[in-house]
């Protein structure tokens, strides 16, 4: 127990270091500094820096994949489906893991080899879930006539720019942020009823 308690004290801290610094500017021995531990104990429980960054990136991706899944089976609307998907991605797993999504956006093109790829099969499960819903709507003829990758690469980009300019204390609540791009979204690319 008292190992996976150091190993999540380690993550947390590098998750807070990152978040703060970035990835390129954070050290190895800042982050056992930090955790009160010293270099050579981080050591036993991660090879590198960019294994603990991995597992960062790794957790909360599979985290955001399987909270999709999951609301793919609730919702049986398909334009349902995707506002419910899309107010999780920014709203439950974005802002409430707002560090976690900056390292994702900011520092991900650090991994390499293996660890880049997993991260990347990852993603692309995460791409095929919108893409997928998009499909579906399309087919109720909902869509205007628009590039599917386009529009889910640009899910993307507003999802993981949210963080950046999110104020807690800010003039609308993050649910009313979250409404106002999901409009945004839907008339920009869904057809207007007449």
């Amino acid at each position: 127990m008292k190992q996976k308690n150091t190993r999540d004290n380690l993550i947390k801290t590098a998750i807070s270091l990152f978040a703060k610094n970035g990835y390129a500017d954070t050290s190895i021995r800042a982050i056992g500094s930090k955790a009160g531990i010293s270099t050579s104990v981080l050591y036993h429980y991660f090879n590198n820096k960019q294994e603990i960054l991995f597992e960062v990136i790794n957790a909360s991706s599979i985290e955001l994949s399987q909270e999709l899944t999951k609301i793919k089976t609730q919702y049986s609307d398909p334009l349902e489906c995707l506002r419910q998907m899309l107010m999780t991605h920014m709203v439950h797993f974005s802002l409430k893991r707002n560090e976690e999504t900056k390292i994702m956006a900011s520092d991900s093109h650090f991994l390499q080899g293996e660890n880049r790829l997993a991260i990347r099969k990852i993603l692309s499960e995460i791409y095929e879930i919108y893409n997928a819903q998009l499909k579906a709507i399309a087919e109720k003829g909902l869509i205007n006539d628009v590039d599917l990758t386009v529009v889910v690469f640009s899910i993307f980009g507003l999802i993981s720019s949210f963080y950046s300019w999110y104020r807690e204390n800010g003039r609308l609540s993050k649910e009313e942020i979250a409404q106002n791009i999901m409009d945004i979204l839907s008339y920009g690319i869904f057809k207007h009823k007449k």
